[in-house]
């Protein structure tokens, strides 16, 4: 994707709030995962050291692409982007503070990832569009969300085996699933977004993972981005 150029993006509150809005009432076509090899593009974002959480912080992203469902995980390239976030932390408004970082860094691969795994939620959302949910549809590639709790919906949680899982709704629909990857550690969260359903999350979470609480594309994500805010990438 690095011919393309990142999308334009919200740059106010009120900017954010209307294509939330919209997007959480569109019915695009549905994706579906056959099984075989899948290209997953992990998307993350750290803050640098500095005003942490104040606006004009400086933000570091990564973009991992991951080769899942044909063994262990295998990195194909990276994507990067930095610069000043584009907001201070609010709850609900991430894609306001990271949105636009997140893109140039999904853009800045080598080729086109086939679904995004983004560190944040989808349509377990106050507004139902979440930053997973924006970014897929800002670059028109399917994806789903993984965090650490949900955000707004809720559930019980799922057995202690691994691979177990529980739905959490918002409103009534299915937004997200509780996901235990590893017996004895804590669930993690795998949200529905672009073009994806709850289910359809947790099979490609469940494909990227191996031995490991979080997705391997995520971990190498935040590990990317971490090195690039350190100063560790050449």
């Amino acid at each position: 994707m690095s011919a393309a150029v990142p999308p334009a993006w919200p740059r106010t509150r009120a900017e954010l709030e209307a294509a939330q809005a919209t997007l959480a009432l569109a019915i695009p076509a549905p994706w579906r995962w056959e099984g075989g090899p899948l290209r997953v593009a992990g998307c993350a974002l750290v803050a640098g050291r500095g005003r942490p959480g104040g606006e004009g912080e400086d933000g570091f992203a990564a973009a991992a692409l991951v080769e899942v469902g044909s063994g262990a995980p295998r990195v194909l390239a990276y994507g990067d982007a930095s610069g000043p976030l584009g907001a201070g932390f609010e709850s609900g408004m991430l894609a306001l503070r990271e949105g636009p970082l997140l893109a140039a860094a999904v853009v800045g691969l080598p080729a086109r990832p086939e679904i995004l795994m983004v560190h944040a939620a989808g349509r377990d959302h106050p507004r139902g569009a979440g930053l997973a949910l924006m970014l897929g549809a800002a670059l028109d590639v399917p994806s789903i969300g993984v965090t650490a709790r949900p955000l707004v919906a809720s559930g019980s949680p799922p057995q202690e085996r691994a691979g177990a899982r529980a739905p959490l709704t918002r409103g009534g629909e299915e937004v997200a699933y509780w996901l235990r990857t590893r017996a004895g550690v804590r669930p993690i969260v795998a949200h529905a977004a672009w073009r994806t359903t709850a289910v359809v999350a947790v099979e490609v979470v469940l494909a990227a993972t191996r031995g490991t609480r979080f997705p391997e594309p995520l971990r190498r994500a935040v590990e990317r981005a971490r090195a690039l805010r350190d100063g560790r990438v050449g």
